[in-house]
């Protein structure tokens, strides 16, 4: 049977300063009226039953989670002590969820994926399921067809066909790549052989559990001591004592790259990782047909190809005479800068912590 666990734990720099450490991105509306993590839950809800989606994320949202999803319950609620990246984060679910069905398949959901062609996802979603099940060895993702040269994805390098349909093709990746300098980036665009790494994967946790053990052993005996903890009274206990040994490191780089049993469908279904002020942009200029975005109290003149994010409602935001920029306020801080620049936004969130202003993240 399929599961599905929606990640949610991370506090989105880039999206700084409307998402904070107490106030993550993944519980505001930056995609539309709902927020993204009821976006995703609603998605996913379409094609698994409620019993069987389970969310995780840092133990001080759970609340808040809760409050917005009346679906979820705290026995679907994975709780981590402590932020460490995907790799800690994803094996602890894999776990417990091998925990609760040994025979499980493992569908990883990021709270922060917005798909223009949302049927089309769900569709190969089901698609990608169903090759796992015919390979069960493999790891299997959904990764985007390129669009254009982009800098800020990571890509997979397409290798031998492993299956081909009329529906789709399955490849064995070949390799992981970080992301491109814009030439690297043209030059994957002209091959045809590279697409977007939308980090979308489907496993059996057994699959998955068993690389754990094979290329990082110690998180796999972490994970797997945090899951056999799962219900009983000593989950909270015995999870913060093995997340505080992990290393905070990605999947990707800690297992992944290191395996040669992952393959993808490539599929074209508009996905965007809403992780950025431009992807922001890009999301609802698309849905408004417009230029220009504005949220909250703002009043523009001649202003075009830019937007205008007003959370503080007791103050109004007016701009003139501007193109390419992003203006985000909030009650306690301000931030203008050029869309087109909207990767540089970690320099200033990493420059405003080393100046020990951390009331700000």
């Amino acid at each position: 049977m399929l599961y599905a666990v929606i990640i949610a734990g991370g506090q989105g720099t880039r999206l700084w300063p409307a998402s904070r450490k107490n106030s993550p991105k993944q519980l505001k509306p930056f995609a539309g009226g709902e927020s993204l993590l009821q976006r995703t839950y609603k998605r996913v809800a379409k094609i698994v039953p409620h019993e069987r989606i389970y969310v995780e994320t840092n133990a001080d949202y759970a609340e808040e989670f809760l409050a917005q999803i009346p679906e979820l319950t705290s026995d679907r609620m994975i709780l981590e002590p402590e932020g460490k990246n995907t790799a800690p984060a994803v094996g602890l679910a894999a776990a417990v969820l091998h925990e609760i069905d040994p025979e499980a398949t493992m569908i990883n959901i990021w709270s922060d994926h917005f798909y223009d062609d949302e049927a089309g996802y769900l569709q190969m979603v089901e698609t990608v399921q169903a090759a796992v099940e015919k390979n069960p060895d493999y790891v299997v993702g959904i990764q985007a067809i390129p669009t254009y040269p982009a800098t800020g994805f990571g890509y997979l390098e397409a290798g031998e066909v492993i299956e081909k349909t009329d529906a789709y093709t399955l490849y064995k990746c070949e390799r992981f790549v970080e992301k491109p300098d814009l030439e690297t980036a043209k030059q994957f665009l002209a091959t045809g052989k590279y697409y977007w790494n939308t980090a979308n994967f489907i496993w059996k946790v057994k699959t998955l559990l068993n690389m754990y053990q094979e290329y990082a052993p110690e998180v796999h005996a972490g994970i797997m001591k945090s899951a056999s903890a799962w219900n009983s009274g000593e989950w909270s206990k015995v999870v913060a004592e093995e997340f505080s040994k992990m290393p905070s490191i990605a999947i990707d780089y800690l297992i992944f790259e290191k395996a040669n049993n992952i393959a993808f469908i490539p599929a074209r279904i508009g996905w965007k990782d809403v992780g950025s002020w431009k992807v922001v942009y890009d999301v609802l200029s698309q849905a408004e047909g417009s230029g220009l975005v504005t949220r909250g109290k703002v009043v523009t003149m001649d202003a075009e190809n830019s937007l205008i994010f007003n959370e503080n409602q007791s103050k109004l935001v007016a701009v003139a005479g501007v193109d390419d920029l992003v203006v985000v306020d909030t009650p306690d801080a301000l931030l203008v800068m050029k869309k087109s620049r909207d990767q540089e936004i970690k320099q200033v969130v990493a420059q405003i912590r080393e100046m020990g202003d951390d009331q700000y993240l």
